[in-house]
């Protein structure tokens, strides 16, 4: 059964000092529309699929945009939630009639304490004020779930596909993703234990499919980049991968922190 819950209080911006005011220029409906050229990958899905298996209903998913992971859960017949703040997301994210749907604030969840068996951040923690989204994470899973993070360190933004092309990409998410140490640090006393660990993704597309995505601004710091940029890095791109039909292979470096709560 579906369930949409009325927004929190909150305007929805970043708290945290140190995030670039350009966080706030990220349009959450434009994003959503975008989002059909980002295709979930098969490695995704086996990563969603494997943290559910760990843990017991109901699976929470935070910031989990238009549900494309949450539906992994469903589809495996697990009791799903999944929480966003925009309403274009939930709204394409309520197309899945076995997916709970609520929208507020990861800062401000609408749970009750010790209400899931994982809350799961898949490249959702670095929107709004990271702290609160955890401190609030921790206290709706109950003792012995678990709490994951799928992020990207600023150590290795430099490796992504699209700092290689748009530099300006390096220089506003190394403001916008949170160390992870600093994640780490905050966690630490809150939980049971914490574990880092690191998995490089291998991820293949045509040529035109990247092309056509990046000028979609299929991710959220491409709006924050400019046309002029946009043009320059494609034709850079082009010169290395002139045909519609070349493959492109690119990284993904993520890392993840697990918490047993």
């Amino acid at each position: 059964m579906r369930r949409c819950a009325a927004m929190p209080g909150t305007s929805g911006r970043p708290v945290v000092g140190s995030l670039t005011a350009s966080m706030t220029d990220i349009d959450l409906s434009d994003l959503a529309h975008a989002y059909r050229l980002r295709p979930m990958s098969e490695a995704a899905t086996r990563r969603a699929a494997g943290s559910a298996r760990l843990a017991l209903d109901p699976l929470l998913d935070v910031g989990g945009g238009t549900g494309t992971h949450a539906t992994t859960w469903t589809d495996m017949g697990r009791n799903a939630v999944l929480l966003d703040l925009s309403s274009a997301m939930v709204g394409k994210a309520a197309s899945n009639s076995h997916l709970q749907v609520v929208r507020a604030a990861s800062e401000h969840m609408p749970f009750a304490d010790a209400s899931f068996g994982l809350a799961y951040f898949h490249l959702s923690i670095h929107y709004g004020d990271w702290h609160a989204s955890l401190s609030e994470a921790v206290r709706v899973v109950r003792p012995g779930g678990r709490v994951e993070v799928w992020t990207f360190d600023p150590s290795d933004l430099a490796r992504t596909s699209l700092g290689r092309w748009f530099p300006s990409v390096i220089t506003h998410d190394a403001l916008r993703f949170p160390v992870v140490g600093d994640l780490v640090a905050h966690l630490g006393p809150l939980v049971s234990s914490v574990r880092v660990t690191t998995t490089d993704e291998t991820i293949e597309r045509t040529a035109r499919s990247w092309v056509e995505s990046v000028r979609g601004r299929f991710v959220s710091t491409l709006q924050l980049i400019n046309d002029s940029e946009i043009e320059a890095g494609i034709t850079a791109f082009r010169r290395v991968f002139p045909a519609d039909d070349d493959v492109y292979k690119y990284t993904a470096p993520f890392t993840t922190v697990t918490c047993v709560v």
